[in-house]
């Protein structure tokens, strides 16, 4: 299969990212801004039950773009970018990680820079929507610091992803940790025992069969840990 790596340097102040920052209210919902959306229960393979919240454009479409979040705060921080697609004509589910929001409780300590379990509450966001929208053919994944780089994993075993829109991801854990140590002097906790291909995306893109049509890489300009060199290194 022919790839389609796109990169895009934008030229702005992105937020830095840092470790996982679990809030469970609300600051504001899509309401607040007039918004009509849809709380959804999704439902994971290990009986977890996620908060998500799905929009709809005005027009009828079938086109699904699913958002997921730093780990920073919780989905409300999305509320602007499904806007943004909506405006475009696309159906948006944003979701919550497990301990996160309104989703199940689930105990997370603040020193790991991501779990595993979050690459599972992504795929069960996957599944609710070819369970319940399956009419949606063209699913696009869109995530922003870890759930940019799990989006890729998930897509490279989930058949129904062709595109990918991912901002900030990590290449490979081993790499990110290492970047927080020497540029903030932070150190990170990283899961035991995951999977590679699904937590990893330089590993990912290696084993990928030929499902993905394209993948549209963000990165900032003179970010020090998301850098032009981590998505270049993806982009082979």
């Amino acid at each position: 299969m022919k790839k389609i790596l796109l990169l895009a340097t934008l030229i702005i102040c992105l937020q830095s990212l840092t470790a996982l920052n679990p809030v469970r209210e609300y600051e504001f919902t899509p309401a607040d801004f007039g918004i009509n959306f849809e709380k959804v229960d999704i439902k994971t393979n290990d009986n977890y039950t996620l908060r998500g919240w799905l929009f709809h454009p005005e027009q009828t479409s079938y086109d699904m773009v699913i958002i997921s979040h730093d780990g920073e705060g919780n989905m409300a921080e999305m509320i602007e970018v499904a806007s943004q697609f909506m405006s475009l004509g696309y159906n948006v589910l944003t979701y919550d990680y497990r301990g996160y929001g309104e989703s199940d409780d689930f105990e997370i300590n603040t020193k790991f820079y991501v779990y595993a379990q979050f690459a599972t509450d992504m795929a069960a966001a996957v599944n609710y929507v070819r369970k319940y929208h399956s009419k949606c053919r063209n699913v696009t994944l869109y995530g922003k610091g870890i759930g940019a780089a799990l989006s890729i994993g998930v897509a490279t075993v989930k058949s129904e992803i062709r595109k990918i829109i991912a901002d900030s991801p990590y290449s490979t854990l081993e790499d990110i940790k290492a970047k927080y140590e020497k540029e903030k002097g932070v150190k990170y906790m990283l899961p035991l025992g995951f999977n590679k291909f699904l937590m990893e995306p330089l590993h990912a893109l290696e084993s990928q069969k030929g499902s993905l049509a394209g993948i549209l890489f963000i990165v900032g300009k003179d970010e020090a840990i998301y850098d032009e060199k981590t998505v270049k290194e993806l982009s082979k």
